[in-house]
């Protein structure tokens, strides 16, 4: 009867178990599917995006140049016409017509109106240099097109507008009299290096995904580290490239090819995509970096159903094992064979949640925005803000790029972190008489020992590449900072340091931004503003990297109006730690098995004859072992919460009275279930019982 009962339920695990390997297959594969359907929607987005403005622009500056070299027209028709043109076309940064040495007049040399869209106002670019002199650098917007015909030209920086600029040109040329079919000048329909990141902020990227777009010669165009664009060529990049796959993709980018590859980082285990293609008008490369895991989100529903297998598959062991003894009733050894294979299962299902659990990723609040690790989604956020402001009728937010430097890190009890280290600020020249400078932490600590911030530099910085010019200053800092740190899932929990850096003041509509731009790396992997040599007690710095949340207070700080106080966007440096488990395994687990192998002991010692004085005793003796050692964990955990960790403790102080109890009962009376091969179904199923209350735990707290 046992044995048919054991066919049944094997049958109905195997069918189950293969059914969700099935299942977890074609979860994988359709994981698989998402993943390369938004890579490919994202980048037919883009490049149809591009193509369309970039189409747009060509047709516009060819009708132009027809009518230039058909009409003769004054000084204020000109003008006129360029900016209605350039109205026209949402991405244009402005129109130029410039006029070859005395073509627009016999009195004037030079003429080259030039429509700034952005500033609503004209610059007469033969006011700052001579845009004839091909051996002038930075003049080849003009005379490359002059000498050689309409076309895109590469990059350049245009120093009367201040900004890096993608200009299409098109010659026009005399319609009538001697010189007739020559050249007379150039329209040129300026697109500003913005106007693409625009474009590709516009889309979901993912936390670290970035878009890249590049001329015929390699140039970058659009790139989120802004010092790339106009000066760094992707053929110098794709030879420093160290992994094979990606290095390959540039050289195909970079010969009009399309396609995409996959491969994993140096710095990560995550697995990136990217996608290469060319812009059909032009032959632009255009490229974009996803993350594979960010395209597919969170993967608790992967991790449960590689649980769901390994328990399936752990049942149906025990399961096949029992049918292979092939008997109704199991023998002494059989029953033994049997424990130990529980056990060994039991554990490896605890092992495998506790695994998944410490490698996975802290989860982040809604309240926070994903990790600003480049321009492009720091752009994205503070034109979110910005859109939010104009919303709301208040004056546009300035940037204000900080940077933070942590020296030295300790905590000093559960919740408070003594910090210190250097944090700079950039402050526009303009700016700084109207304003309060300097920020706070919000966080510190109300009986922090120490809390000092002293200004060290103040000094003013010339902009490179055209940048304006900008007031630095920073300052030493040692702090300590309360931290709201959740320690249920002790030692499995996610320790996140949060630091808030916030004006002085709200009146001064400032927005504190990552610095990016004086970090090496700002990849979270590689601890950006974090120094190497800061180590955490017992913990593995895992990342930091800025990001924001937006908060609203319930009080107007007595200014009259809560409109400053709602939505405000907060600066966080976040450091994520992981503990390191070997340090809360000898110190809280080694006692708890100790005492569970020294009843085991216990009872495998006892027999039936034997006198049983001293068994309590011996019991509170363990006890007692048990609950000092859980004394020190409260103690070095202070939390309100019942931890994860304490569970061992509850579930021992469980066995401790069920051994208690056993021992007393077969000693004292007939119990046919213990007396049943002296007391082995009680010995046997000790440690099996105590694994299975833990796997109860660990999966009603983790899966």
């Amino acid at each position: 009867m046992v044995k048919k009962a054991l066919y049944i339920i094997a049958i109905i695990l195997f069918v189950t178990l293969a059914y969700n390997v099935y299942e977890l297959y074609s979860f994988k594969k359709e994981q698989n599917k998402i993943v390369q359907e938004k890579g490919e929607t994202t980048m037919i987005n883009l490049k149809t995006q591009v193509d369309a403005i970039l189409s747009s622009i060509v047709d516009e500056g060819n009708k132009l140049a027809d009518n230039f070299g058909a009409n003769e027209y004054t000084q204020e028709q000109i003008e006129q016409i360029i900016k209605e043109s350039s109205m026209k076309i949402s991405a244009l940064q402005g129109i130029t017509a410039c006029y070859e040495p005395y073509a627009f007049s016999a009195e004037r040399e030079l003429y080259c109106p030039y429509y700034n869209k952005g500033t609503e106002d004209y610059v007469y670019v033969e006011d700052s240099y001579d845009y004839t002199d091909s051996s002038i650098k930075g003049t080849a917007w003009y005379t490359g097109v002059r000498d050689n015909g309409a076309k895109w030209v590469e990059p350049y920086y245009a120093k009367a507008a201040k900004d890096w600029y993608i200009d299409y040109g098109i010659p026009f040329h005399y319609s009538s009299g001697p010189k007739k079919g020559q050249v007379r000048g150039t329209i040129t329909m300026s697109f500003v290096t913005s106007g693409f990141k625009s474009l590709i902020l516009s889309l979901s990227l993912g936390k670290t995904g970035y878009g890249l777009i590049t001329s015929r010669e390699g140039t970058y165009l659009s790139h989120p580290v802004n010092d790339y664009i106009g000066t760094t060529n992707l053929k110098t990049i794709s030879q420093t490239e160290e992994n094979p796959i990606l290095k390959s993709a540039y050289d195909a980018l970079l010969k009009g090819k399309s396609g995409q590859v996959e491969f994993k980082t140096s710095n990560s285990k995550d697995t990136e995509l990217f996608f290469y293609d060319k812009i059909p008008s032009n032959n632009w490369g255009i490229g974009l970096a996803f993350s594979k895991n960010e395209l597919l989100g969170s993967k608790a529903e992967l991790n449960h159903r590689y649980i769901k297998l390994t328990l399936l598959l752990s049942a149906f062991l025990l399961i096949v094992i029992a049918i292979y003894f092939n008997k109704d009733y199991l023998d002494r050894q059989e029953i033994w064979q049997l424990s130990f294979l529980a056990t060994v299962l039991l554990i490896f299902n605890i092992v495998l949640v506790g695994y998944l659990e410490h490698t996975g990723s802290r989860r982040m609040t809604d309240a926070e925005s994903p990790p600003i690790s480049d321009i492009s989604s720091l752009g994205s956020f503070v034109n979110q803000q910005q859109t939010r402001r104009s919303e709301l009728k208040l004056p546009e937010s300035t940037s204000i790029p900080t940077g933070i430097f942590i020296q030295r890190m300790a905590f000093e009890n559960s919740y408070n972190l003594n910090v210190g280290g250097r944090i700079w600020q950039k402050y526009p020249l303009d700016l700084v008489d109207k304003i309060e400078e300097g920020f706070r932490f919000p966080q510190t600590s109300p009986f922090a020992e120490a809390s000092y911030i002293e200004e060290t530099t103040r000094k003013k910085i010339k902009g490179i590449a055209g940048k304006p010019d900008y007031l630095l200053i920073s300052w030493d800092f040692r702090v300590t900072l309360q931290q709201y740190l959740n320690y249920e899932n002790f030692p499995f929990d996610k320790r996140h340091i949060s630091m808030d850096i916030v004006p002085i003041s709200n009146e001064d509509n400032l927005i504190f931004t990552p610095d990016l731009a004086s970090y090496e790396f700002t990849n979270p992997t590689k601890k950006v503003g974090l120094n190497p040599n800061v180590k955490v007690s017992g913990n593995k710095i895992m990342k930091s990297y800025f990001n924001y949340s937006v908060e609203s207070y319930d009080t107007d700080f007595g200014y009259g109006t809560k409109t400053l106080f709602e939505e405000v966007p907060i600066l966080h440096y976040n450091i994520d730690l992981r503990r390191i488990l070997l340090n809360t395994f000898v110190t809280y687990l080694i006692p708890i098995f100790v005492v569970l192998i020294m009843m085991y002991i216990l009872l495998v010692a006892c027999s039936k004859t034997e006198e049983r004085q001293g068994i309590i005793e011996g019991m509170a003796a363990f006890f007692f072992v048990l609950i000092f050692s859980h004394i020190d964990l409260r103690k070095e955990i202070i939390t309100a919460d019942l931890i994860y960790m304490e569970y061992f403790y509850f579930t021992t102080y469980l066995m401790i009275i069920l051994s208690t109890w056993n021992l007393i009962t077969y000693a004292k009376s007939k119990a046919p279930v213990f007396d049943f091969n002296e007391n082995q179904i009680f010995k046997a199923s000790y440690f099996p019982f105590f694994f299975l209350c833990i796997l109860i735990i660990t999966l009603s707290k983790f899966y």
